[in-house]
C-alpha cells in the first residue's frame, strides 16, 4: 500500500505517480490498513498480535456491519502446514456453530498470498483480565463455567478437541444487565475427527500451566484434556490461583505426579460440591473425569442451585445474543474502554478502491480538461489513446465490480443460512446428548446396582447350601418333625427368602436396565441422524461457499488489476494538466471536494 506524500491518499499497486495530484507515492509502514480483502472487507486498523498473525478491525462493506480480520504472518505462510493449520481455526469453527464460540464467517487468499480468516468483531475482554482483578466470585463464575462447557461440549460431540483452554482464550461480553456471555476463541489447535495428522506423533501443544497429563506426556488426546484444562481455570477463577506454579518443567511435571489442592484450602468459603468438581476434573487418569462435558455441565447446575444469588446464564439465539452485546470492540490494554475507535475520514485517510462511479467522473473531468487545455483540437494522440484506455478500463471494472458484488451478496446470504441451520440442529443436538449423556450414566448406575445384587445372591447362595444340607433327610422323607429339623428348615427358610429378594431386585433392575438401554440406542440414533444431517449441511455450505469464494476471488484480482492499470495510466494524465496552473484547480478541486464529502473510494 502506498500513500501519497502531499494529499495522502492511498493506493495498491505499482504506480509511483498519485492520479489525484501528481504528487510521489510512498510506501506505507503498515500496508494492510486501508486495504480492501476480497472486494467485502476494509481493513480499518490494527487491533492485536499473536503468534500466528496479526488481527485488524474491519468492515464487511456488503452486509454493513464490523468484522475482525485475522491474518497469517507473512513469513509463516510460505509453509503449506502452516497455512493449513491456521485455516484449521476456521474449519473447526464452522463445524461447531455454538453461541458460545467466536463466529468464524469467512477465510481464504488473496491473490497476492495473503491468508485470512474473518471472524465476528467482540467487545470485552479476555477472562484473564478478571481473574488478574481478584478471586471471582461464585454468582460470577458459576454461569461463565457452565456457558464454557456447553460450549466444549458442542465442539467434543462434533469430534472436535480445542487443546489450548485457557483464560486468555476465553472472552468475556458485557450484556446490557451487566451479566457476562461468553465466547471461547481460538480453535487454531483443535484436533478434528478424521482429519489429516498435521504434527509428528508425540508432538506437544498447548499451554503448560493447563496441560492435561496425558496431554503433557505426548499421548493421544482425548476430549478429557479440555475437561482438565477447564478444571485448572475454573480452579483459578474461583481461587485466584493456578493449581501448579514453578518453572515450565515444574509445572508439567506437578500436573503428571502431584495432587492439586483444594480450592477450599486456599478459599476457605468455597463450598465442598466446589472441590469435589474441580478435583474430579483435575484427576491424573482420564477416565476418572467427568464421562463428556455434558455431565460437568450438570454438576455446574446442582452447584448453581446451592448457592445463592448465581442466576442462569443467558441462553440466546446469536441475532438476540448481538443485539445485547455492545457494538464496538477492544482488545489488549484498553478492554474496558467502551468508545468506539474513530472512523477514518477525509482524503488523508481514506483508499482507492474500485468504486467505478467515482473513476468513471475522473474520465469525464480528463475529458473536458482536455478540451479547455486544447481548445484548436490538437490533442496529443498519447494523450486521447490514455483517456480512451482509462474509459475503457473503467467500464470493465465497473462490470466486474458489479458481478462481485452479487456474489458478495450471494456468499453473505448463503453465510447467514447456512449459520441458522446449524445453530438451530446443534441446539436439538445439544438436547439429546445431554438425554444420552445422562441415559449412559444412568446405565452405568445400573449394571453397578447389578453387579452388587448378584455379588450378594453369591455370598448368599453357599450358607443357603449349607443350610440345605443341614436339613436331616427324614424331614425330607418321612412326617417327621423335630426341634431340630425346624431350626434347619427355620435357617434354610431365612436364607431363600433373602435370595429370592436379591434374585427380583436382580430381575426388576435387568428389565430397568434392558429399557434404558433401548431408550440410549434410540437417543444414539436421532444423534447420528442430527450427526449426519448436519455434516450434509456443513459440506453442501462448503461446496456452494467455496464455489462463491473462488469466483470472487478471481473477481477481487482482476478488478485489482484493472484498478492498478487505471492507476498507472491517470498518472501521466494528471502531471501533464499540472503543468497548467490554471488547470490545476480542475484537477485537485474535483478531488479535495470528494474527499471533503467523504466520496472518495
Amino acid at each position: 500500500m502506498k500513500v501519497c506524500e502531499s494529499c495522502r491518499a492511498r493506493f495498491r499497486g505499482e504506480a509511483q505517480v498519485c492520479p489525484l495530484d501528481g504528487g510521489a507515492l510512498v510506501e506505507l509502514p503498515d500496508g494492510l490498513i486501508g486495504r480492501n480483502i476480497s472486494g467485502r472487507y476494509s481493513v480499518i486498523e490494527k487491533i492485536g498480535s499473536g503468534g500466528m498473525g496479526t488481527v485488524y478491525r474491519g468492515r464487511h462493506e456488503v452486509v454493513g456491519r464490523d468484522v475482525a480480520i485475522k491474518f497469517l504472518s507473512p513469513d509463516l505462510a510460505v509453509e503449506q502446514v502452516n497455512r493449513t493449520r491456521f485455516l484449521r481455526e476456521a474449519k473447526a469453527a464452522n463445524r461447531i456453530q455454538h453461541e458460545h464460540i467466536i463466529e468464524i464467517t469467512d477465510f481464504g487468499e488473496t491473490d497476492d498470498g495473503l491468508v485470512y480468516l474473518v471472524m465476528e468483531f467482540l467487545d470485552g475482554r479476555p477472562l484473564s483480565h478478571a481473574i488478574m482483578q481478584g478471586v471471582m466470585s461464585l454468582p460470577r463464575a458459576i454461569p461463565i463455567a457452565m456457558q464454557i462447557a456447553s460450549a466444549l461440549a458442542r465442539a467434543h460431540e462434533l469430534d472436535v478437541i480445542h487443546r489450548d483452554v485457557k483464560p486468555d482464550n476465553i472472552y468475556l461480553l458485557a450484556r446490557d444487565d451487566g451479566s457476562d456471555f461468553v465466547k471461547v476463541l481460538d480453535f487454531g489447535l483443535a484436533h478434528m475427527k478424521g482429519e489429516m495428522r498435521l504434527t509428528a506423533s508425540g508432538t506437544v501443544f498447548g499451554t503448560p500451566e493447563y496441560m492435561a497429563p496425558e496431554q503433557a506426556r505426548g499421548a493421544p488426546l482425548t476430549s478429557s484434556v479440555d475437561l482438565y484444562a477447564f478444571g485448572c481455570v475454573f480452579f483459578e477463577m474461583v481461587t485466584g490461583q493456578l493449581p501448579f506454579k514453578g518453572s515450565t518443567p515444574e509445572v508439567i511435571m506437578k500436573h503428571i505426579r502431584t495432587a492439586p489442592p483444594r480450592p477450599s484450602s486456599l478459599v476457605p468459603t468455597l463450598p465442598p460440591m466446589v472441590d469435589e468438581i474441580v478435583l474430579r476434573l483435575l484427576s491424573k487418569d482420564a477416565k476418572s473425569r467427568h464421562a463428556d462435558a455434558y455431565h460437568l455441565l450438570e454438576d455446574l447446575k446442582h452447584l448453581r442451585e446451592s448457592v445463592p444469588g448465581t442466576s442462569s446464564p443467558p441462553v440466546l439465539v446469536v441475532k438476540r445474543a448481538h443485539a445485547s452485546i455492545r457494538p464496538s470492540f477492544s482488545m489488549g490494554p484498553a478492554a474496558g474502554s467502551q468508545s468506539s475507535p474513530q472512523r477514518p475520514s477525509g482524503l488523508q485517510q481514506r483508499t482507492f478502491t474500485a468504486e467505478t462511479g467515482w473513476w468513471n467522473e475522473r474520465v469525464e473531468l480528463f475529458r473536458s480538461i482536455t478540451r479547455k487545455a486544447y481548445p484548436r483540437g490538437d490533442v496529443p494522440a498519447w494523450l486521447t489513446g490514455m483517456i480512451n484506455d482509462l474509459g475503457e478500463e473503467v467500464m470493465a471494472m465497473r462490470e466486474s465490480r458489479a458481478e462481485l458484488d452479487r456474489v458478495s451478496q450471494s456468499s453473505a446470504d448463503t453465510e447467514q443460512r447456512s449459520r441458522d441451520t446449524r445453530l438451530r440442529i446443534g441446539r436439538a443436538l445439544d438436547e439429546l446428548v445431554g438425554d444420552e449423556s445422562r441415559a449412559v450414566r444412568r446405565l452405568a448406575e445400573l449394571e453397578l446396582r447389578v453387579a452388587e445384587s448378584r455379588a450378594r445372591i453369591a455370598e448368599v447362595t453357599r450358607p443357603l447350601s449349607v443350610a440345605w444340607c443341614a436339613v436331616p433327610p427324614v424331614a425330607i422323607t418321612g412326617p417327621v418333625v423335630t426341634s431340630e429339623v425346624a431350626e434347619a428348615l427355620r435357617e434354610a427358610g431365612a436364607l431363600a427368602g433373602a435370595w429370592l429378594e436379591l434374585d427380583r431386585s436382580v430381575r426388576a433392575v435387568q428389565r430397568d436396565l434392558a429399557d434404558r438401554s433401548r431408550e440410549r440406542e434410540d437417543l444414539a440414533f436421532q444423534v447420528a441422524q442430527l450427526k449426519g444431517r448436519l455434516g450434509s449441511i456443513n459440506a453442501e455450505a462448503e461446496i456452494e461457499l467455496g464455489a462463491l469464494r473462488d469466483k470472487g476471488t478471481r473477481l477481487d484480482a482482476a478488478i485489482g488489476q484493472r484498478l492498478e492499470a487505471i492507476v498507472t495510466k491517470a498518472g501521466p494524465v494528471v502531471q501533464h494538466f499540472m503543468q497548467w496552473p490554471e488547470l490545476r484547480a480542475l484537477v485537485l478541486g474535483d478531488a479535495n471536494g470528494r474527499a471533503r464529502r467523504g466520496s472518495v473510494p
